[in-house]
């Protein structure tokens, strides 16, 4: 039984920590540097309120880092160090050089490191990539996605609002969606992007992102910060060469495919609505559950 341990327990961690315990594992620590929110999760969840990054990393084969992005770099490279498999949230580093370090130091030590990227296990981005992996809808050629809600605004968020720290909203939340569709569509060759800042932040909360992938696809990435409080939104297109597959969270209809007849030039497509999610569908289980 693989023994856990958590670095990081904001509403992130505590969210792994309800996932593990219904994984086959044994949660044995937690690691936070507010000590009593370490203990809380603790006597919730199970495990010791660990008081350093060191004394947790000696007692686990797993470690599962939920910190803000810019402390993700130290307690990899702890783990790494110590022989430790990783799962880290996304994005796994602030700067492309730290990001390269992390890599290279779990490579060396022969460790998983596993970033979180749990947009591929929500159902209907999940099914929609073995749609296209089945070949029966051709070809990608346009790749849309949409990601909003309001900005980070409790106070143990704040830390998003600063782009020195998050990367702003490209980087915390558009990186869902180049994620999904660098998965869908391969490699990008060429970027063109814009921010733009509405609120009093200091950093831009609106963004859109065109991109050109190697294969010729062409994917449109609009990510937002800017909404009403409360207001969440997300939505995709995929258009290929035999037809569609579109989700939108605003429509009750889970994920719809539109197929061009194949048989006869007159012939009508035709769309389908598939499986609304089971309950037990929640996708940080999913991931961690593949991790």
């Amino acid at each position: 039984m693989k023994r856990i341990g958590i670095v990081g327990v904001g509403g992130m961690g505590m969210h792994h920590l309800q996932c593990w315990k219904q994984l086959p594992v044994e949660i044995m620590g937690v690691y936070d540097p507010l000590s009593e929110r370490a203990a809380k999760a603790a006597q919730e969840c199970g495990g010791q309120a660990c008081s350093g990054l060191a004394e947790l990393v000696d007692q686990v084969d797993v470690v599962d880092v939920c910190t803000p992005t810019p402390f993700h770099k130290e307690a990899v490279l702890a783990a790494a160090a110590a022989g430790k498999h990783v799962v880290c949230e996304k994005p796994l580093a602030r700067h492309l050089d730290d990001a390269e370090q992390m890599v290279a130091a779990c490579e060396a030590a022969g460790v998983r490191l596993f970033v979180a990227h749990v947009v591929r296990f929500f159902r209907q981005f999940s099914q929609a990539k073995a749609l296209l992996d089945a070949g029966t809808l051709g070809r990608p050629g346009v790749i849309r996605t949409v990601r909003g809600g309001s900005a980070p605004s409790a106070p143990d968020r704040c830390w998003f609002l600063d782009f020195a720290h998050s990367g702003g909203v490209i980087m915390d939340l558009s990186i869902h969606d180049i994620d999904f569709a660098r998965w869908c569509c391969g490699d990008v060759e060429r970027v063109f992007a814009r921010g733009l800042t509405f609120a009093d932040t200091r950093t831009n909360d609106h963004a859109l992102i065109v991109l050109r992938f190697k294969n010729g696809a062409i994917g449109h990435i609009e990510g937002s910060w800017a909404f009403p409080a409360g207001a969440f939104h997300t939505a995709f297109e995929i258009a290929t060469d035999q037809g569609m597959i579109e989700y939108d969270s605003l429509n009750p209809a889970p994920l719809t495919v539109t197929v061009k007849p194949t048989d006869a030039p007159q012939a009508a497509g035709h769309t389908q609505s598939l499986s609304p999610l089971a309950e037990w569908d929640d996708p940080y289980y999913q991931e961690l559950a593949h991790f």
